[in-house]
């Protein structure tokens, strides 16, 4: 072979490295879906379930949602409202906080359920075992709920001192509040001792 062929070919600049792919090529596909798809899964995972947490709350007749309000809610406001005033004498009638001095109406959107839908599907996003999410999950709910009981009796005592005050309350700032308390929650939780992950090798 004539030298100028030779050196034409062992020439680096002109030559090409062969390309191999692994042996096993499903297996690296995966560990690297594995390892880069995490950067996503979380909030897909996240904005899934809130999106299907509020669909399916979208899909609740308001027949149902007032029976609801009525057990779940306004019986146990307005006894809260007549332990802390007996002189205010509430009753729940329906989805109704009445009294002699206000009328409050708890309807769809008012129950606190968006903050709620926030704080689960945090939880359900995060890695975590089943069992500390399954905790996070019922106390960060129980929470929720006494925090909504709380708001619904401060809109009534607001209602019936302060009428001109409730749009704001009631607007902004018992809802900031309750996401703020659920979004504390959430990272009090999130950066607790007892959480172990086991890293893929």
């Amino acid at each position: 072979m004539p030298s100028n062929q030779r050196q034409e070919r062992m020439n680096p600049r002109t030559a090409t490295a062969p390309c191999n792919p692994p042996a096993n090529g499903a297996r690296y596909r995966l560990e690297a879906f594995l390892i880069y798809g995490r950067a996503w899964l979380q909030p897909a995972v996240f904005i899934g379930a809130y999106a299907g947490f509020y669909w399916a709350y979208l899909q609740i007749p308001d027949e149902v949602l007032g029976e609801l309000y009525h057990r779940g809610f306004g019986v146990f406001c307005a006894d809260l409202i007549n332990w802390l005033a007996p002189v205010e004498k509430v009753a729940a009638l329906q989805n109704r906080l009445v009294s002699a001095h206000a009328n409050l109406e708890i309807v769809r959107g008012c129950d606190g359920a968006g903050a709620l839908f926030l704080m689960v599907s945090a939880i359900l996003a995060f890695p975590s075992t089943f069992t500390r999410k399954l905790t996070g999950l019922c106390a960060g709910v129980l929470l929720m709920y006494l925090l909504n009981i709380l708001r619904l009796g401060g809109l009534y005592f607001v209602t019936a001192l302060h009428r001109d005050w409730f749009p704001v309350i009631h607007t902004y700032l018992a809802p900031t509040l309750i996401i703020a308390v659920g979004c504390l929650y959430f990272a009090w939780w999130a950066s607790g001792p007892e959480r172990k992950l086991v890293e893929p090798s």
